[in-house]
């Protein structure tokens, strides 16, 4: 892409390389087509209704949401499948009973009490609801222990309220992101297939069989193995951008990264640069230093059209508007007040969050632009 198109550009920009995040959407599809398991794809990371589409129209069956909101904005632009993914609370039950009257909508609870909000709710709203128990694989966030009689209950209480379907079980290995090798992740992989069916295999003897078992998180799917044959469904979301956390992983490579931000140098120091990129750009997320403990708030390019990652700078410091880039003796780039900078956030999915809209680099153009909801 030429230095133009980029200087046209008012910095800081959220970048999107379409052929990457197409190569990404394209080999995730893969993974569940090749291991028989549904994709329901986890879509906070891009809250764009462009890039749904397009892992819609490669297989992916529904879509996985964090809030109601993003229900929402999808549901109007035609999306008619989503898991809301965050154990409802009582103050959200109306929205899902009204989003549930047009499409289909499953939510997820962990607590027998909640079932109850829902029954008593749906049956005044007339409004039959999809439900899902949340299951903890090891995060120790949300969830039941699997293991346990009250997680039986629970479901067996959801079966029988006329007005409630139970429709499967579902957890996310969120600890992978904690992982310090690929070994480890793979057995995190292997423990959250094992913990999920051993639950599967419990409830059918049980006579509650779930219909859906689902798992996921972009590291445990894309490094597992294999998929256990009681695995129905996976749910990533990060896979579409990837960013230097899943790089330090080792989930991906940095040339399969799809989403990068853009600054612009606003001062030149000797110990120092200075860029227009902050906190309201990049997010404060401190990213992998159980692995890297100087990986700064993200990584700098060697040049704004480059692949490399530069050594021997820390871009150590967010404001809000500025980002600070200490440089080193071993620093194998130079910076002058003109250049601009390419970065790549630690998280993606808060990275994106906090920008209005991508845009989309088709070869060497900046071909459109696609807006978040």
């Amino acid at each position: 892409m030429s230095m133009e198109q980029f200087s046209r550009l008012m910095t800081p920009v959220a970048l999107l390389d379409y052929k990457r995040l197409k190569t990404n959407i394209d080999g995730m599809a893969e993974i569940a087509r090749d291991n028989n398991v549904n994709l329901r794809p986890h879509i906070k990371t891009h809250k764009c209704v462009e890039i749904g589409k397009m892992q819609i129209d490669k297989g992916a069956k529904g879509i996985t949401v964090s809030t109601l909101r993003e229900a929402e904005v999808f549901a109007d632009s035609g999306f008619e499948d989503i898991t809301y993914a965050v154990p409802i609370s009582r103050n959200k039950i109306p929205k899902a009973l009204e989003l549930a009257s047009r499409i289909s909508l499953k939510v997820i609870v962990d607590d027998p009490r909640i079932v109850d909000d829902l029954d008593a709710s749906s049956q005044v709203a007339q409004t039959e609801l999809d439900v899902m128990v949340k299951v903890d694989c090891g995060l120790h966030r949300c969830g039941v222990e699997p293991a346990s009689n009250t997680a039986v209950s629970l479901v067996k209480k959801i079966n029988e309220n006329s007005n409630l379907r139970f429709k499967g079980i579902l957890t996310h290995a969120g600890h992978s992101y904690n992982a310090k090798s690929v070994d480890e992740i793979k057995r995190i992989a292997q423990q959250e297939q094992e913990v999920m069916a051993r639950f599967a295999k419990t409830l059918r003897r049980e006579r509650v069989p779930p219909e859906i078992v689902s798992i996921g998180s972009t590291p445990t799917v894309v490094l597992a193995d294999s998929f256990d044959e009681e695995i129905t469904e996976i749910r990533p979301g990060n896979y579409v951008f990837f960013d230097y956390t899943q790089v330090a992983l080792g989930t991906c490579k940095v040339s399969d990264c799809a989403f990068t931000v853009l600054a612009s140098i606003i001062g030149t120091y000797p110990d120092r640069i200075v860029i227009d990129a902050g906190a309201t750009a990049l997010s404060k997320d401190i990213g992998p230093v159980h692995i890297n403990p100087k990986c700064g708030f993200g990584q700098v390019f060697t040049g704004y059209d480059e692949n490399r990652l530069a050594n021997g700078i820390i871009l150590d410091s967010l404001s809000q508007e500025h980002g600070r880039i200490a440089l080193t003796r071993q620093a194998d780039i130079s910076f002058s007040p003109k250049m601009l900078v390419r970065i790549l956030p630690n998280h993606s999915c808060l990275s994106a969050s906090l920008f209005s809209e991508y845009v989309v680099v088709r070869g060497d153009k900046c071909s459109e632009t696609w807006r978040m909801m």
